[in-house]
C-alpha cells in the first residue's frame, strides 16, 4: 500500500467516524467511490472493526490498575460510540439481511441495498 492509499483509508475511516457521531443509528456510511478502497461496505467494516481493536490495544493498559483502565475504556467508549453502534448493528444483523447501509452523496442520504454476504467475527465490545 502506497502512502497516498494510506492517506485515503485515514481520510475515509475519520469520515465514517464523523458521519457516526452525528448519526448514533448504526447505519453505516458509504459512498461507492470507497469501493476502490475498501471493495465493499463489508471491508469498510471490516476497517472499523480493526481499528476500534487497534484503539484499544494503544490506549489501555491493564497494569496501570483497575480504576485507570475502567476510566480510559469509557472515555474510549463515550468517543468512539458512534463507530460502536456500527460495530454492534453490524454484529446483530447480516449485511444483506436487514443491515441499512447508508449511500453518501454530498449533504444527502439515502438507503443503498447492502450486498448479501456473511459477515465473520464481530466486534470486541464489552
Amino acid at each position: 500500500m502506497t502512502w497516498h492509499e494510506t492517506h485515503q483509508r485515514t481520510r475515509i475511516i475519520r469520515e465514517v467516524e464523523a458521519a457516526a457521531a452525528v448519526d448514533m443509528s448504526g447505519a453505516l456510511p458509504w459512498r461507492e467511490e470507497w469501493a476502490a478502497v475498501f471493495g465493499s461496505p463489508e471491508g469498510l467494516l471490516t476497517a472499523l472493526r480493526s481499528r476500534w481493536q487497534r484503539t484499544c490495544e494503544a490506549q489501555l493498559d491493564a497494569r496501570s490498575g483497575e480504576d485507570v483502565f475502567a476510566d480510559t475504556y469509557r472515555q474510549l467508549r463515550r468517543t468512539q460510540a458512534g463507530i460502536l453502534a456500527i460495530l454492534r448493528r453490524a454484529a446483530e444483523t447480516e449485511v444483506g439481511h436487514g443491515a441499512e447501509v447508508l449511500a453518501l452523496t454530498g449533504a444527502s442520504r439515502v438507503p443503498v441495498p447492502a450486498k448479501s454476504r456473511r459477515l465473520r467475527g464481530g466486534p470486541v465490545i464489552s
